[in-house]
């Protein structure tokens, strides 16, 4: 019997790329899917994918995670639903070419990467210290390595906006908030880790107007090292539904695998400063 088999996994970004393939692999394996989307219609297709391949019913919540009002939202929704949450996977992402700013007045790549990350698990943490597996798995990336620290004089790249510095910032953002995570709930039962998906071929930064030379550079490109989205979601999945991880907590994972971190990632000082400011920012002080 599969460890999440029965178990309720609500998943962000869960419509396309990595998000989608995990989704799918944990519904086959007969946990109860529970999705985050932007996209009503894109959440109607993952539903009937869902039904088809694993005979199973999912339930999508409609939310736009640059927006902390419908972050809040959709965690109520979720809490009215009256289910403990065994797995969360904190997967949705986006890459920016230039600087926006969200309706709460915060840079978009740092808002919807982390601080969603961040005021979701928050929101629903009593939800996930309820069930009986208690697990967050973060994705997170490699382009964390972009930065040898968090740069907390430009959280918001006010001072200078570069796509893939910014991205990367984001990513290493995921890694110090998994390790803070996984420090104050440690006793409580929760285990949380993060992950590289590898370079995976996905709609990420699809939603750019001025994306359109870099895609299709991607595009052209992708299929030369690129993973698949069902090999990318590989780690994700694992770190969901194995029992080898049980018992692990604030680990980094390549190809399924602990892996190592820059010393700016390890840094639990930094992890410190950047709960603190998260507070701030989303409002949870």
């Amino acid at each position: 019997m599969s460890l999440v088999e029965g178990k309720n996994c609500l998943i962000t970004g869960a419509t396309s790329g990595i998000g989608r393939s995990t989704a799918l692999a944990l519904s086959k394996m007969g946990a109860n899917i529970f999705f985050i989307a932007r996209n009503p219609q894109k959440a109607e297709e993952l539903k009937k994918e869902i039904e088809r391949e694993s005979g199973k019913s999912a339930h999508s919540i409609i939310a736009d995670l640059s927006s902390f009002k419908q972050i809040e939202k959709a965690a109520e929704e979720y809490k009215s639903l009256n289910k403990p949450i065994d797995v969360l996977l904190n997967n949705a992402g986006i890459m920016n070419t230039e600087r926006r700013v969200t309706e709460d007045g915060l840079e978009e790549v740092f808002a919807v990467n982390h601080l969603a990350y961040f005021l979701l698990t928050n929101l629903l943490i009593e939800k996930i210290l309820e069930s009986s597996l208690k697990r967050v798995v973060n994705v997170s990336s490699d382009a964390h390595r972009f930065l040898k620290s968090m740069n907390f004089d430009d959280l918001q790249s006010e001072k200078k906006f570069k796509m893939f510095v910014a991205y990367g910032q984001s990513k290493l953002a995921n890694i110090l908030f998994t390790k803070r995570l996984s420090s104050l709930y440690k006793e409580k039962g929760l285990t949380t880790n993060c992950l590289h998906p590898g370079f995976v071929s996905t709609s990420i930064g699809a939603q750019n107007e001025n994306f359109a030379l870099f895609a299709n550079l991607i595009r052209w490109i992708s299929p030369l090292f690129a993973k698949p989205s069902d090999k990318g979601a590989e780690t994700s999945i694992y770190l969901c539904s194995s029992e080898e991880v049980s018992s692990t907590s604030g680990e980094y994972f390549i190809d399924c695998k602990k892996a190592g971190l820059t010393e700016g990632a390890k840094s639990t000082e930094d992890a410190e400063k950047l709960w603190k400011i998260s507070l701030e920012l989303t409002g949870l002080n």
